[in-house]
């Protein structure tokens, strides 16, 4: 079985495949299968084939070079987060030790208020009373 170019006059044209977008990619595989590539028999389909590919690899070095050029920043601030492991960990505990300090405070405060309100009420009784 012979594969057939789909248009003679646009060699990157294979079969309805289309040819590779720029700055596309994101780490999936060529478009065409090594089945394809073992089924083509004429020299002008192997060297369209071949011109695919060589466009996918130029996409691709691409991007491998804008990754490679973050990988300082990125592991310059993987080593500041490390650092900050402990600092969190301590900013943790006193954050918990403080809203343990809220609570505690908000309840005494409601009791407060609990009382004054008794003692209100009883003082107006008591004025009632007289």
């Amino acid at each position: 079985m012979r594969t057939k170019m789909a248009d003679l006059d646009s060699p990157l044209k294979l079969s309805g495949v289309q040819p590779p977008s720029e700055g596309v990619g994101g780490g999936c595989c060529s478009e065409i299968s090594a089945e394809l590539i073992r089924s083509l028999t004429e020299l002008q389909e192997l060297e369209a084939v071949y011109e695919r590919l060589c466009g996918e690899e130029k996409v691709v070095e691409k991007e491998l070079d804008a990754l490679l050029e973050q990988q300082n920043s990125i592991e310059s601030k993987m080593v500041t987060l490390h650092r900050m492991g402990p600092n969190l960990q301590l900013i943790e505990g006193d954050a918990k030790q403080l809203a343990g300090m809220i609570t505690f405070t908000c309840n005494l405060a409601e009791n407060v208020s609990s009382k004054v309100r008794q003692l209100d009420l009883a003082k107006v009784i008591y004025s009632n009373l007289e």
